[in-house]
Parts: C-alpha cells; sequence; structure tokens
C-alpha cells in the first residue's frame, strides 16, 4: 500500500473576504479541505490552511492565481 502524502498552502485575506473563500472551497467540494488559523479578535486578516492531494495542486494553484490579489501564498508546504 502506498502512503498518499497532503500537501499543504497557508494563504491570507482580508477579514472581510474570508467569508467568501470560504464558500469558494466549499463549492469546489473535493479541491481542498481548509482551516482558519488562530486569531485575535483585533486581527483584521484570516490565515487559512488549504490541504490537498498532490494531484490536485495544479488545480488549487489555479484557483489561487485566479483570486489575485484576494489571497496571498504565505508558505506551501513541499
Amino acid at each position: 500500500m502506498t502512503a498518499i502524502h497532503a500537501k499543504k498552502i497557508i494563504i491570507r485575506s482580508k477579514k472581510e473576504d474570508s467569508v467568501f473563500l470560504y464558500h469558494l472551497f466549499e463549492a469546489h467540494e473535493g479541491l481542498a479541505s481548509y482551516s482558519t488559523l488562530p486569531f485575535q479578535p483585533h486581527d483584521l486578516h484570516r490565515d487559512m490552511e488549504l490541504t490537498f492531494a498532490p494531484e490536485s495542486e495544479p488545480d488549487v494553484l489555479r484557483v489561487l492565481a485566479e483570486l489575485g490579489d484576494w489571497v496571498a501564498i504565505l508558505e506551501r508546504a513541499p
């Protein structure tokens, strides 16, 4: 049996845009799961960790590229 290693990307968005991003990733069911990382109530941003299968990486990167300035990629785990 071959182990599947998930890939991860951490992104940041403005607080007011985060709800849209949650809906976007829910609409792209199966593309990536997301978790909101810890934040303080006064933070003006939200960081999200996206987790996805390696074969989904081109699609995840395409969606993020299409979002343009709405998100910033903070970290990509190999």
